[in-house]
């Protein structure tokens, strides 16, 4: 293979479809990304596993970076700077219009455009208009239907509002999306609850089932939301190093494996690394005392004993200067000490992806994205040169 660069977001999800239906059941793991260091981390854990993937930003993200164009530019950076070889999709994750129509400009490979507050023919409406934009210009599309309680960037819901399986090839058909992540019991943040029978695995089976009912299943894909495990060692060495979560809990292992089997092919995580992430740098500053004075370091340092609840790296990285250090290789600074910061956050990232992918089913599968053949995704686009 040539020079890193993005993969379409299709043919990713079709390797998984194909190796399900080959008796090995499986989904792309989709990992949220804010800075540097963290893609790195995802695509190095990648690496190891053999696994295709998807990155993803979110409206959020792509605000803190300062527009999606530094997104696109750093994962790609990223991904030339580690050689990665290895198919990726960078997608936006929970956009509406007009972030979804920047982020097709800038060059990402999928978009996620999310209406679930709206009904579903406005939903459908929605969805529909960005399909029209964005399979015009190459770039894949998936939708949500029904809604899950948390808060994802500026959407939130209170309750969940479970999918019903046989409107979801009606969203496919009238929508044309690529992919629906459908409403099924998970929920957003790290206060997932532990009422495990709320989560309705049978709705991804009965969904697939109406897919499979109507020949949609070869180019439409289910997708889990609101995914992570939130593993309780993380919260407890956040809690011991000075932070204060409660409540923290994430959706089990066995149930994210039955809903791949079920039918889901595309996984979303991104409070895992969050939680990695913050365990890191408060473990990094109570072992390093002196840290807390670098000059880069330092409003880290601050934003953490302020904001003892904070998961979110852009609570507590937002006022590191130059900014745009977090964009570029960590190296690049000069800084020593945010170098080995930023190493040892790229590690533990890495090894959390690596796990992930196994439990999910997708690596090794990073060979049979070509052979699920991106042209076979071309007749789904009617793809035109950018204006």
């Amino acid at each position: 293979m040539g020079a890193f660069k993005l993969t379409p977001f299709a043919a990713i999800l079709k390797a998984a479809e194909q190796s399900s239906r080959a008796g090995k059941p499986a989904a792309v793991g989709a990992f949220n990304v804010n800075f540097f260091a963290q893609a790195e981390g995802v695509l190095e854990g990648l690496r190891r596993a053999d696994a295709p993937a998807i990155i993803q930003a979110s409206k959020g993200a792509n605000q803190f970076q300062g527009g999606p164009d530094k997104i696109a530019y750093m994962v790609l950076k990223a991904g030339r700077t580690t050689k990665h070889r290895l198919p990726v999709c960078l997608h936006l994750d929970h956009g509406n219009v007009e972030t979804g129509e920047e982020c097709v400009d800038s060059g990402y490979t999928g978009i996620m455009i999310d209406a679930s507050h709206l009904d579903f023919s406005e939903n459908v409406c929605m969805t529909r208009g960005m399909v029209a934009y964005a399979h015009g210009r190459g770039v894949g599309v998936e939708g949500e239907y029904g809604k899950l309680a948390g808060v994802e960037e500026d959407i939130a819901h209170e309750h969940t509002t479970y999918a019903d399986p046989q409107m979801v090839p009606v969203f496919f058909q009238k929508s044309q999306a690529d992919a629906l992540a459908i409403a099924y019991g998970t929920s957003h943040g790290p206060n997932k609850g532990t009422n495990i029978s709320a989560l309705k695995t049978t709705i991804v089976r009965d969904s697939y089932e109406a897919m499979t009912g109507a020949g949609l299943t070869d180019d439409h894909f289910l997708v889990g939301h609101g995914s992570s495990t939130v593993p309780g060692d993380l919260v407890d060495e956040i809690n011991s190093l000075g932070g204060k979560l409660k409540g923290a809990h994430g959706v089990p292992l066995e149930k994210i494996h039955e809903g791949i089997r079920f039918g889901l092919r595309k996984i979303n995580i991104d409070t895992d690394l969050r939680l990695g992430i913050t365990a890191t740098c408060r473990r990094f500053f109570a072992d390093n005392p002196n840290a807390a004075q670098d000059a880069l370091l330092a409003p880290i340092k601050t934003a953490l004993d302020k904001h003892l609840d904070a998961i979110d790296p852009r609570k507590y990285l937002s006022d590191v200067k130059p900014f745009d250090v977090l964009r570029e290789p960590p190296a690049d600074s000069g800084n020593q000490a945010f170098v080995d910061l930023m190493a040892i956050i790229k590690e533990r990232i890495a090894a959390h992806v690596e796990f992930l992918v196994n439990e999910f089913g997708c690596a090794g599968l990073a060979g049979k994205v070509e052979k699920a053949t991106v042209a076979g995704m071309k007749g789904r686009y009617a793809r035109r040169d950018r204006a």
